[in-house]
């Protein structure tokens, strides 16, 4: 595929960047990126879609290593947090909310125990594995994000944040596993003690309510950080 000179970089991440280009947002991976990486988020986003779960399609190039996607218009949630965080971390919650409540009897989004010890060393699968078998053993599985932050949640420009009224979208569906949610609420723990510890407790008490309402314990929650951190290590 060949651009022609109007494209315009919107975002930009460490395997790719996405390009606006005559109304739709175009993801450009690098060469070294495996093809089949990409065709597996086509799937996921695709099975997002069908769950009710975001309206962004993806389209096919010429290009295996670019897809085509809908251009959601607004901006990241991260950019009214500093002016509203305790409407924003009511927003997060709520989003977390929306995604476990979507119907995933008849998903083909993986489960995270078919995918999570793919990169992992045999301790590291010894660690992880059986935690993630007693918990969903535990626990109800439900569709999870597995990367909700405030770069994953669009909200319209310029509009006041008030969690209860705003319209949002979801993007980024790459990590969304199926799996008892203690772990999408975990996986956003790890994210926010990595890069800004000091919302772990402005986020704890957001989400904790619904933490709480779910029957979750304290020591599930701690095990399931512990799987969520080892296999954060391996994007890095």
């Amino acid at each position: 595929m060949t651009f022609d000179g109007t494209q315009k970089v919107i975002g930009k991440g460490a395997q790719a960047e996405v390009l606006l280009y005559h109304g739709f947002a175009y993801k450009v991976y690098n060469e070294s990126y495996p093809a089949e990486w990409i065709a597996f988020e086509k799937d996921q986003q695709k099975a997002v879609n069908k769950a009710g779960l975001c309206p962004v399609k993806y389209y096919d190039t010429d290009d295996p290593h670019i897809i085509k996607m809908d251009l959601v218009e607004g901006d990241q949630l991260e950019k009214s947090i500093p002016a509203a965080p305790e409407q924003g971390f009511l927003l997060l919650a709520k989003a977390f909310r929306f995604v476990h409540e979507a119907d995933a009897s008849a998903t083909t989004i993986p489960p995270l125990s078919a995918t999570a010890g793919l990169l992992l060393t045999d301790q590291e699968r010894s660690e992880v594995l059986p935690i993630i078998e007693r918990l969903s053993q535990k626990y109800k599985s439900c569709i999870c994000h597995l990367d909700m932050h405030f770069l994953n949640i669009m909200i319209p420009a310029n509009t006041p944040l008030i969690a209860d009224k705003i319209n949002y979208t979801i993007i980024d569906w790459m990590n969304t596993r199926v799996a008892p949610p203690v772990f999408d609420y975990a996986r956003t723990y790890v994210i926010f003690n990595e890069f800004a510890k000091e919302a772990v407790e402005f986020y704890k008490a957001a989400v904790w309510p619904d933490v709480q309402a779910l029957g979750i314990l304290d020591e599930d929650f701690s095990d399931a950080v512990k799987v969520c951190t080892i296999l954060r290590s391996k994007e890095k």
